[in-house]
């Protein structure tokens, strides 16, 4: 198991927009920027209402919000189980967060590229 100061660099940087998510959920009114100011989504509108069905058992009602909300907390769970599993220095950590950074930022274009096509509903 890695030691807690392992633990505290490899998910500390999750925290601060994790907690800004879970503010911006109790808000009752889109707080997207670019949907403030475009009237067009981002590549992650509805991701924290999706994230929130999802963690009320509504697996369709996530999915029809965003796609990605159930990768990104098997993603998000498995980095969590790798942090706490693997030792300081571990080259398959750095291997993991590269690998799920690059394969998301993909997967968040190709959401959003489908949105704006019309074949996913506009959040």
């Amino acid at each position: 198991m890695a030691p807690w100061p392992v633990i505290r660099e490899r998910l500390g940087p999750i925290v601060p927009p994790a907690l800004l998510c879970a503010l911006l959920a109790l808000v009752p009114f889109s707080t997207c920027l670019v949907k403030i100011a475009t009237r067009r989504p981002c590549p992650a509108c509805g991701m924290t209402r999706a994230s929130l069905r999802l963690l009320h058992g509504d697996l369709v009602g996530s999915v029809t919000l965003h796609p990605l909300a159930l990768p990104s907390a098997l993603a998000l769970g498995v980095a969590v189980a790798l942090a706490l599993a693997l030792p300081a220095q571990h080259p398959l950590w750095d291997r993991f967060v590269r690998g799920v950074l690059g394969v998301f930022a993909f997967a968040f274009l190709a959401v959003w590229v489908v949105r704006m096509g019309g074949l996913l509903p506009m959040v």
